[in-house]
C-alpha cells in the first residue's frame, strides 16, 4: 500500500493518477469499494469511530491500493470536541497506515517527497 498525504489542493490525486496511468474511474471515496485509489480518507473518517478494521479488510483484499488523505493536524486546534476527536482520529489512522505502508509520500505545492520506501510505479 502507498499512502499519500498533504494539504488540500496540493496535487495528491493528480500526481497519483499520472503515475499510475489510470483515470478518475479508478478513484473511490469509500474503502469498501476502493480498487486502485482511495481518496478523501479524512472525510470518510468523519463518520467512522473504528476505522482500522475496515481499512485492514481493504489492505487484505487490495494490498497495492493507494490511499490519499488530507493533512488536518496543522493550524488552529478546533474548539468543538467532535472536531478535535475527528482530527485525532485522522492523525492516528494515518500513523497506523504509514507504519504498514510500503511507501509514504507527502505532497507540498505539487512536489512529492518520499518519506518511506519507493512507490511501486517506479
Amino acid at each position: 500500500m502507498t499512502l499519500v498525504i498533504g494539504g488540500a489542493g496540493q496535487g495528491k490525486l493528480e500526481y497519483v493518477l499520472s503515475q499510475l496511468h489510470v483515470g478518475k474511474d479508478e478513484v473511490s471515496y469509500d474503502p469498501e469499494a476502493a480498487k486502485t485509489v482511495l481518496t478523501g480518507l479524512e472525510t470518510w473518517l468523519r463518520g467512522e469511530t473504528e476505522p482500522i478494521p475496515v481499512l485492514e479488510r481493504l489492505l487484505k483484499e487490495r494490498p497495492h491500493v493507494v490511499i490519499l488523505c488530507n493533512e488536518v493536524g496543522s493550524g488552529v486546534v478546533p474548539m468543538d470536541r467532535d472536531d478535535r476527536a475527528w482530527r485525532e482520529r485522522v492523525g492516528r489512522t494515518c500513523c497506523t497506515l504509514a507504519e504498514r505502508a510500503d511507501c509514504v509520500i507527502r505532497m507540498y505545492c505539487g512536489i512529492p517527497s518520499i518519506l518511506k520506501g519507493e512507490p511501486e510505479w517506479n
